[in-house]
């Protein structure tokens, strides 16, 4: 443990020193600054006693415990929520949930910190979702007896319980009440460690999805601006992404001159969107923001310059390419998916079961360049029949892999009720 608490001090660190000029790293300080007699000062004013703790990482986090905060509001609607969050790009988006009683940063890792944090909230039980394994709070949740679990989980070869440092990460491992697992290969690496603590439930974000796209949000200017033309959505995308993209919409652009393409970047900062404006205008391609409010749809590109719409403009789309595959991993692809689009993406999304099991069903589909997207796009738009069947088998994907929340739910019952 000297090792892991020298390196989280290391890590607040180096988040202090780059908050002078990182705007993020300035938001992940700032928001934890003072932040037990503030803790303190919220939970007596709104008597938070006995609150579930979630705990999310970002955004993608939040969105695959989100089912299950909302299943358990309406089955216990008089039942406390706190969320935590770790990063800012989770927190600044959601702060605002409704659901939840109190929403702020996790405090940082420390034994000191963790014991603080729970005196004060003393939560009925602790849920962390998917790959959260700070050891300072789970060993004090322990020292407090109190319930932990993890949802949406994904064990793998790679994490550090099977390192040769990382018995105190199996310690760790071994405190959650109950695992609840994405799928069975996570199960049989958790048995392989000796944790018979492992569920199969599934991951919640099918019933996310699927929840979404049964009441997405109606979007007259995306509908206007597609005007049932072939419609390429690029949700996520990073400049690496973006690179690759232009280079082959611009070729397509000639055989298909109604190409229409949408690009929802992951970073919407106004350096960003004028990087991305330039180099649309480099390859000579006419575009408008989404901001603009433009009611002229003869442009052929949309930049989504806002937040919060990208899940809902999938529906108007016929194909999407997913972002992050060419950087750090694949952004999510279930989105698209359960409005019937084929996925593409680069090659990096090794980590994410789903994006094997679309490429099984035809649903899903790799590409190392622009030649190879432009290959993969062309195919869909000359062939229907080819773009209907990838179509119903993605759907069908979704609806076989629900299921997950009320699994989760039903097995926390009793904890809860109690």
């Amino acid at each position: 443990m000297i090792v892991y608490n020298l390196g989280i001090r290391i890590f607040y660190l180096i988040l202090k020193l780059s908050s002078y000029l990182n705007p993020k790293a300035k938001l992940w300080i700032e928001g934890r600054e003072n932040w037990k007699n503030e803790l303190q000062e919220k939970v007596n004013h709104l008597k938070l006693n006995s609150p579930i703790w979630f705990h999310c990482a970002s955004l993608g986090e939040f969105e695959q415990g989100r089912p299950v905060i909302e299943k358990i509001k309406q089955i216990y609607p008089q039942q406390k929520v706190l969320i935590t969050f770790f990063s800012p790009s989770g927190y600044e988006i959601q702060k605002n949930y409704p659901l939840a009683d109190l929403i702020i940063y996790l405090p940082l890792d420390t034994s000191t910190n963790a014991n603080d944090f729970l005196s004060i909230v003393k939560p009925k039980m602790a849920i962390f979702i998917k790959y959260e394994f700070w050891l300072n709070f789970l060993f004090e949740l322990k020292k407090n007896s109190i319930s932990v679990f993890l949802i949406s989980a994904v064990i793998k070869k790679h994490q550090p319980f099977f390192k040769w440092y990382g018995s105190h990460f199996r310690k760790a491992l071994a405190i959650y009440k109950n695992i609840y697992t994405q799928d069975e290969h996570s199960l049989t690496l958790l048995k392989s460690l000796q944790i018979n603590t492992g569920l199969l439930s599934g991951d919640t974000r099918f019933d996310r999805v699927l929840q979404i796209c049964s009441s997405p949000k109606k979007m007259n200017e995306i509908q206007d601006f597609t005007n049932n033309t072939f419609t390429i959505i690029a949700g996520s995308s990073w400049p690496i992404d973006e690179h690759y993209l232009i280079e082959s919409y611009s070729h397509l652009k000639e055989l298909h001159p109604k190409l229409k393409l949408i690009i929802a970047p992951h970073e919407i900062d106004t350096k960003n969107i004028n990087r991305l404006k330039n180099h649309l205008s480099k390859h000579n391609l006419d575009f408008h923001l989404f901001s603009e409010n433009i009611k002229d749809h003869s442009h052929s590109i949309l930049i989504i310059d806002a937040i919060g719409y990208l899940s809902s403009i999938y529906q108007y789309g016929h194909i999407a390419f997913i972002g992050g595959g060419f950087s750090n991993g694949i952004h999510n692809i279930l989105e698209p998916t359960v409005y019937g689009l084929p996925v593409l993406f680069g090659p990096n999304f090794k980590k994410f079961n789903e994006a094997f099991e679309v490429i099984d069903l035809n649903v899903g589909f790799v590409v190392n360049n622009s030649l190879e997207l432009t290959h993969q796009l062309n195919r869909f738009i000359n062939n229907k029949d080819l773009l209907n069947q990838s179509s119903h088998s993605a759907k069908n994907y979704i609806l076989k892999n629900t299921g997950a929340t009320n699994k989760i739910v039903n097995s926390l019952a009793t904890l809860i009720e109690m």
